[in-house]
């Protein structure tokens, strides 16, 4: 897991200059990065050859060790053939994949799974990314054919961003890279590879009933797709963080990572008297887990929310607030000495766990939409509150087969006589309390005890000086305010709104304000 940064000729284009120095940008670009790494001196680049009197460019990471953390160095090159690779991620079946490719003759140096990639990148070409089980984001470059070829997984649960300038490309972790370097980046998007400017699609998921898919016994399989994901996911010699909530999707992660983990510690954040932390203690308690929590005082709101969202490079309130919050929980995670956490992403969009379902004219629509576009919200900010404190965050409840099963089942198994996510709480009654089966989904600033705090100070908060607004919808003072201090940091104005009204959030926008400017949620 790491940041990574490339500055590449367009193979078309191989004699056009530069629109910066390369060795230059890379560094600064790196330098943007450094917090995805386990510290500034892991950064490592390596510099194209030149053609002629053009520079040939560069490619750089800033690594966190987890898989060969002795070896693992990037990027790494391939000695029979010059390629290379820079890659921000895990791929949970790296081992098999190498052992296939140890069977057709190829020797590896090293443990790493981005060599893993690499090589099997030269074995079946851009088809490797079909093989890839894992959250991954890479740049590969040719320089005998000056090719060069990225992908990014099948949800877009790691980022990778893009912008070209004169015949030229690059690539990074994280939008804020680019700002005072080249405009008009872009989002490779979930499921697509580039290939020297052409953009394809490799996955995709639509939500359908398919009894082929979901089987005989579909409790008992969303059982064991999930035990499953959570045990490929947690298989690290590092100890384990899990991001604990206290609600029903932490606890049953929290719950099988015990299960195939030697080494768990729970992690949660909230407010003394918060209604999460009053269940989180109680099952960590009773189960006798480690538990650390992260306290959050009201106060800390206000000079919080522009690191939000500099740190999370997104203006919507909603993913402002949680990004707030997690940002608060991942610092303790890195405090104690983790590098690795499992988070309970995508159990709602999947599950049926928000109440816009419960009204949905086309429910199998609303979810094929709100699992497609995660990378815009709940992942991007997850990877960003984990990120920005060099810790890797893992999503089980996304693992492509378990997203296959659960995209097509018929969706009375999510919501059955008004229980949200109801094959979930049946697939683990028996093996977790009912107390904790049978809790009700509630938002996370009302959980963690901060309420609406947070969108009562974005209403009045500003940036210093006033900017000129991009035409996008703005229906609440907290997203133009919001959206204010965004262009105040330099990034690229937004083309449209990352939340759309009617499948993201209710007419009217997310809150509406009173009298005495208490917010009310009317959907989430």
């Amino acid at each position: 897991m790491c940041g990574i940064a490339a500055i590449l000729p367009l193979a078309a284009t191989p004699d056009l200059p530069p629109p910066v120095d390369p060795a230059a940008a890379l560094m600064r670009m790196l330098g943007a990065l450094r917090h995805r790494g386990d510290s500034w001196n892991f950064a490592e680049h390596l510099l194209l050859p030149r053609r002629g009197d053009r520079p040939g460019g560069g490619m750089g990471t800033n690594r966190l060790a987890i898989v060969d953390r002795a070896h693992g160095r990037q990027p790494v090159v391939d000695p029979a053939n010059g390629r290379l690779i820079v890659m921000n991620g895990e791929i949970y079946n790296h081992e098999e994949l190498r052992a296939e490719l140890e069977a057709g003759g190829h020797r590896f140096r090293t443990a790493s799974d981005t060599e893993t990639v690499l090589a099997a990148f030269g074995a079946w070409g851009p088809a490797c990314v079909d093989r890839l089980d894992g959250i991954f984001a890479f740049v590969i470059h040719d320089p005998a054919t000056g090719s060069s070829f990225a992908a990014r997984d099948h949800l877009g649960i790691k980022p990778l961003y893009m912008a070209t300038a004169g015949g030229w490309v690059a690539f990074a972790s994280e939008r804020k890279a680019f700002i005072g370097l080249i405009a008009g980046v872009t989002e490779l998007a979930p499921g697509h590879v580039w290939a020297d400017g052409r953009i394809g699609r490799y996955a995709g998921f639509q939500a359908a009933h398919d009894p082929a898919v979901i089987g005989p016994d579909p409790v008992g399989r969303c059982r064991a797709l999930l035990d499953a994901a959570v045990r490929r996911q947690v298989q690290t010699d590092l100890p384990l963080a899990v991001i604990f909530s206290g609600g029903l999707d932490s606890t049953i992660l929290l719950h099988l990572a015990t299960r195939h983990h030697p080494d768990v510690t729970a992690f949660s954040v909230g407010t003394e008297d918060s209604e999460d932390l009053a269940f989180a203690r109680a099952f960590c308690a009773e189960r006798g887990i480690r538990h650390i929590i992260t306290g959050f005082a009201p106060e800390m709101i206000p000079r919080r929310i522009r690191g939000a969202i500099f740190d999370g490079e997104f203006f919507e309130p909603v993913d402002i607030s949680d990004m707030i919050s997690m940002s608060a929980v991942h610092a303790a995670v890195r405090a104690n000495g983790f590098k690795v956490a499992i988070a309970g992403d995508g159990a709602d969009e999947l599950f049926a766990g928000y109440d816009m379902f419960r009204t949905a004219a086309d429910p199998y629509a609303l979810t094929t939409y709100r699992v497609g576009n995660l990378h815009r919200t709940d992942l991007q900010r997850t990877d960003r509150a984990s990120m920005i404190h060099s810790v890797e965050c893992r999503v089980p409840f996304l693992d492509r087969a378990l997203v296959d099963f659960a995209m097509a089942l018929p969706f009375d198994l999510k919501l059955r006589d008004g229980v949200e996510k109801w094959i979930l709480r049946e697939a683990f009654r028996g093996e977790i309390a009912d107390v904790m089966i049978d809790r009700p989904k509630i938002r996370m600033p009302e959980g963690i005890g901060i309420r609406d705090r947070i969108f009562r100070h974005l209403a009045h908060d500003r940036p210093g000086r006033e900017l000129t607004l991009p035409p996008v919808t703005i229906d609440t003072p907290q997203v133009r305010n919001a959206l204010l201090h965004y262009l105040d940091f330099g990034f690229d104005a937004p083309a449209s709104r990352y939340k759309s009204v009617g499948t993201d959030y209710a007419p009217g926008g997310y809150f509406r304000f009173d009298a005495t400017s208490e917010a009310t949620a009317t959907a989430i």
